[in-house]
């Protein structure tokens, strides 16, 4: 018998490739089913990363192997409901953004990830969530596709534009600039630039806000949530709950 997992995305680039090596790991599994519920900002963080044909591989479209959008659901989710009914072992958030800490720790359940948190509060479901800011301090993460303007040789016509199957890249000011609102991941851009000026992962240090560390301590006093410092934590989780299920 298959243990059905729901897994919640937010628009969060920090652990957002960790999530998905994680998310394959556990989807491999024959005793496991993940539906995964993704938030507008999500949708757009996971296809400008290039993880979109990944999740969808994942989730591809069976039952309790769906990928739930907010731009179809709606703010309402109505799928959410599901949880609250215990058909899911857990709910799973990687990664979680600070935005829905926030909004979690205020029991604000206004997108699908946030509904879907409050459904398994009010089912009695465990929730297991990886935040991306963790500590007050410095953190690193990657970036997106862009194009390094001191790299680019401004040639005419640019492969990178012609390459793009997304018309994604459009010429700004002369240089070529890539619409991360239509990006899918495909990475040909990077390819398709013999001189390297695409780039692709980059890290950078950030500074996490007072804030966003203050909610967290908040959502680890929460009811029925544990809070998770990394990604590669929830293997250990669902090997937890498989166990469970076959004691």
């Amino acid at each position: 018998m298959a243990v059905q997992i729901a897994w919640g995305i937010t628009g969060a680039g920090h652990f957002l490739k960790e999530t998905f090596d994680v998310m394959g790991k556990v989807a491999e599994l024959k005793k496991v089913k993940v539906t995964a519920y993704v938030s507008s900002a999500g949708i757009d963080v996971v296809k400008m990363y290039g993880f979109w044909d990944k999740l969808r591989l994942i989730s591809p479209g069976k039952y309790l192997q769906e990928v739930f959008v907010e731009v179809e659901e709606g703010p309402s989710a109505p799928h959410a409901g599901r949880i609250n009914r215990k058909i899911y072992k857990a709910l799973i958030v990687s990664p979680a953004s600070g935005n829905t800490v926030a909004k979690v720790v205020h029991g604000i359940a206004d997108t699908i990830v946030t509904n879907a948190v409050a459904q398994a509060q009010k089912g009695e479901v465990p929730v297991y969530i990886v935040p991306s800011d963790q500590h007050e301090g410095f953190a690193e993460t990657a970036l997106p596709y862009r194009v390094e303007r001191s790299e680019c040789k401004l040639c005419r016509p640019c492969l990178v534009v012609s390459a793009c199957p997304y018309s994604a890249v459009e010429i700004i000011d002369g240089f070529p600039s890539i619409r991360s609102m239509l990006c899918q991941g495909c990475g040909l851009c990077i390819a398709s630039c013999p001189y390297g000026a695409v780039k692709y992962g980059e890290k950078i240090r950030l500074r996490l806000r007072k804030v966003d560390v203050d909610n967290l301590e908040k959502l680890r006093e929460m009811d029925g949530i544990t809070v998770l410092d990394n990604p590669q934590q929830i293997e250990k989780i669902v090997e937890k709950v498989i166990g469970n299920l076959t004691l």
